[in-house]
């Protein structure tokens, strides 16, 4: 995507990761239950890249990603409390603990910081800027740039709460990814969910090109407005593992986590 010597540098600037920060689960308003199931390909190819799930339930969200496993438990920030991510690994047992507090320190010192360097993809991804169009007949999003180009498939939201919740999930689980996986700044992302809000819309498939990548990465979201049987068991199971799990600091979880990275559309 960019250099060696930007990559190694953006891995050090992530590195500084801190300890936990302590969570107790509180009473949630009654919001629409639905899941959105993401498959992440590489161009046309037919076969996934990348397959995760993502459940919004009585207000928290629930993200499942296949291979390798992993659950991240995310809770909104409020008036009274900053919201959280809680990652999990099902494979080691462990558990821990994110601020957005910590995290949107992290991406403003990570963006002033990109903006400094020579890597064309750094500074675009520190203050993006595209040329927008939206077409209403037929739905079709295009942010374009010559660095980076985002063709999105979109079809109205039937609700604007439901809109509002996918964003604000998406737009938090963008900056967790930047710095799980020591990705360029996610602005780019950002600006995408900010266009989509804005006409109203929810994207079934996001084509994303990267100047500096020989291949285009394709992910599709299915929009459910229902949580099956299914996802009902796999929330108590988490609800189990939340319990149980061992609590790490940050540094340890990630220490024990897969060196394969997982491509996600939600974040790209």
């Amino acid at each position: 995507m960019f250099s060696h010597t930007s990559v190694a540098h953006l891995a050090i600037f992530l590195g500084i990761l801190a300890g936990p920060f302590d969570w107790a689960p509180e009473a949630e308003a009654q919001a629409q239950d639905f899941r959105i199931e993401t498959h992440v390909y590489v161009g046309d190819e037919p076969d996934p890249i990348s397959h995760a799930v993502t459940l919004f339930a009585a207000g928290v969200v629930y993200d499942f990603v296949d291979d390798p496993a992993q659950t991240a438990v995310f809770r909104h920030p409020t008036a009274t409390r900053p919201g959280q991510f809680i990652l999990l690994d099902p494979g080691g047992q462990r558990r821990t603990e994110i601020s957005t507090e910590r995290i949107e320190r992290l991406m403003k010192k990570l963006s002033r910081w990109a903006e400094k360097q020579d890597d064309e993809l750094l500074k675009f991804s520190a203050k993006p800027e595209f040329e927008e169009t939206f077409d209403d007949s037929t739905g079709l999003l295009t942010l374009s740039s010559p660095v980076w180009t985002y063709h999105v498939a979109t079809v109205p939201a039937e609700q604007p709460s439901t809109l509002a919740r996918f964003r604000e999930f998406s737009d938090w689980y963008a900056r967790l990814n930047t710095m799980m996986q020591a990705t360029p700044p996610p602005l780019p992302r950002l600006k995408l969910n900010e266009a989509l809000t804005r006409h109203g819309v929810i994207p079934v498939e996001i084509r994303r090109t990267v100047s500096e990548e020989s291949t285009e990465l394709r992910a599709t979201h299915l929009f459910s407005w229902r949580l099956s049987r299914s996802d009902h068991a796999r929330l108590d199971e988490v609800r189990r593992h939340l319990a149980n799990f061992d609590k790490v600091e940050n540094k340890t979880f990630l220490a024990h986590l897969s060196d394969s990275s997982v491509v996600r559309g939600q974040s790209q």
